[in-house]
Order: C-alpha cells, then structure tokens, then sequence
C-alpha cells in the first residue's frame, strides 16, 4: 500500500473547511432564527424553536464528527510518516553482508 502524507494533510483540511462552513451555515440559520423569534407564537411557534433545537444540535454533531475526522485523518498521516522513517532507518541500519 502506498501512502501519500500530503495527500492526507490535504483531505484533513477538506474536512476541516467543510465543517467550519458548516459552522457558518449553522450560525447564519440561528442569526434568522433570532430576527424571526418575535414571530413564533403559540403551536407554530414552539414547533418552529423544536425544529430549530434539533437543526443545531445535529449542525453541532456533525460538527464535531466532521472535526474528529480531519484529526483522525492528520494523525494517520503523521503516525504513518513516523513509522515510516523509523523502519526506513531501521532497514538501513542491518548489516546485509552483501
């Protein structure tokens, strides 16, 4: 198997950027949420702050899923180069005798 370190640097940050816009949707649709809450009354109104409750939550959730993956992703890429250098040295340090 090959790996490309940068290869996976580079897809942690895609994660990355896709959650922080993620972030920046959730913050827009709270921003008109809270310009529309002088409206919410009655049923409607507490119907549409529970939709809006369970948007941010799993926004949030998904977040954080979006964050754990980029991280994973990163420490995959160090983690690999790491071992990667350790065995390269490793080999290169037997005495083939040849």
């Amino acid at each position: 198997m090959i790996t490309d370190p940068a290869v996976l640097a580079a897809e942690a940050g895609n994660f990355a950027r896709i959650a922080a816009e993620l972030k920046g949707v959730i913050t827009s649709v709270e921003a008109t949420a809270g310009a529309l809450q002088p409206t919410f009354k009655g049923t409607a109104g507490m119907a549409a702050q529970a939709a809006l409750l369970r948007y941010q939550e799993a926004g949030n959730a998904q977040e954080r899923l979006l964050d754990d993956i980029a991280n994973n992703i990163q420490q995959s890429g160090l983690q690999y180069t790491s071992t990667d250098d350790d065995q390269s040295a490793a080999i290169s340090a037997v005495e083939m005798g040849i």
